[in-house]
């Protein structure tokens, strides 16, 4: 098994913070987004950004992008489902 190194560790973790504040900066400002609570469109946004990073992705804006839009899809998906309950 490969030992991943301190560094390699660390890159993920200012992409993830980088491409977040990016993306938190729209997400919070975004009228199909913003009247979610706050600590679940957080952890989304992450889980995705980390998602998009485990997949080869290092463009931060690209990151934010695309865990935008994979926000966006989820959660007008998910009030769809509620909508028709």
């Amino acid at each position: 098994m490969d030992q991943i190194s301190s560094d390699q560790m660390q890159v993920p973790e200012v992409l993830v913070s980088v491409a977040f504040d990016k993306a938190w900066r729209f997400v919070e400002k975004d009228p199909l987004l913003a009247h979610n609570h706050k600590t679940v469109l957080h952890s989304r946004l992450r889980a995705s950004l980390e998602c998009s990073i485990r997949n080869g992705e290092r463009n931060t804006l690209q990151l934010a992008n695309e865990a935008i839009r994979r926000l966006r899809a989820e959660l007008t998906a998910s009030s769809k489902q509620q909508d028709r309950s």
